[in-house]
């Protein structure tokens, strides 16, 4: 009875062990492969260190840049995590951004998302995309950006500039705030203007066009143009120039017109030049002009 079991049992063996077989056998050779069309997956890209940096023709550099990147063989070079320096003169502009690109044979570098080039005196531009052309020292955006130095912030949609922040073009819809260094809960100065407006750094200089508007706690300046000045050593602005249609207004709401105003900060002077009139307001309400 026992070896009768025994039989039995070997030959259920045998037989499972055959079914077995049989299966791999027949996935192995003769089931369908599980088409991929329209969900294939790209192959995994390894991310490299990229660094570059090049030079002129006179052995000058530059531009260095470096980030994170899947194609560093490749024309243009995809990156992340950029640091880039731009050189022009004697110092250098860094640039970091989230995004970019590197043309290699145009060495032309375009970043995106959370751009900033600082200078090593301290500008500050920022902005979502820039445009960099080493060759040419310059470095330029379509979309909003905003430039800051010591006191004084400027920003509007569309920006053109050196590689050094020295001189720096705002296309249109123009903003400058300029705060007393020496009293930052004071209520700063306003300019705004439809624009361009040139700043020149160097020349402690800004240029504004079209419909100027310039207020702050003394009333209001409107003119078609204005140059405005800053003293170098206290940051302040010393000399206004408005030119066309030059309508001031003080708190009390007198106004004076003229053809063009010089305004002398250091000496609360206004010079006005052209045909001028004044409108007073009486304490009734009633005007008086002159």
């Amino acid at each position: 009875m026992i070896k009768r079991v025994l039989i039995i049992c070997v030959l259920f063996a045998v037989f499972y062990s055959g079914i077995i077989g049989f299966q791999v056998f027949w996935g192995t050779h003769f089931k369908k492969p599980v088409s991929t069309q329209g969900h294939s997956v790209p192959p995994p890209h390894k991310i490299y260190s990229f660094s570059f940096a090049k030079y002129t023709q006179a052995g000058d550099k530059e531009i260095e840049i470096e980030g994170d990147s899947a194609n560093i063989l490749e024309k243009t070079v995809t990156l992340m995590n950029v640091v880039a320096k731009a050189y022009a003169e004697e110092s250098p502009v860094t640039i970091t951004a989230d995004h970019g690109n590197y043309d290699k044979e145009a060495n032309k570098v375009s970043l995106d998302k959370n751009v900033v080039a600082t200078t090593q005196n301290g500008t500050r531009l920022l902005t979502e995309e820039l445009q960099i052309r080493p060759s040419q020292h310059v470095m330029e955006t379509d979309v909003h950006a905003q430039v800051k130095k010591d006191n004084i912030q400027v920003e509007g949609i569309g920006a053109h500039g050196d590689s050094n922040l020295k001189k720096v073009q705002f296309k249109k819809n123009v903003t400058v705030v300029v705060q007393d260094p020496a009293d930052q809960s004071s209520m700063p100065t306003i300019i705004t203007c439809d624009g361009p407006l040139m700043v020149d750094y160097d020349k402690n200089v800004a240029h504004f066009r079209k419909n100027v508007l310039a207020q702050d706690h003394r009333g209001k300046l409107s003119s078609d143009t204005m140059d405005v000045y800053y003293d170098k050593g206290s940051r302040k602005i010393s000399k206004m120039v408005a030119t066309g249609n030059v309508v001031i207004e003080n708190p009390d709401g007198n106004k004076t017109y003229s053809d063009n105003v010089v305004y002398l900060a250091a000496e609360g002077k206004v010079i006005l030049g052209g045909d001028a009139e004044a409108l007073y307001y009486e304490g009734d309400g009633k005007s008086l002009a002159s």
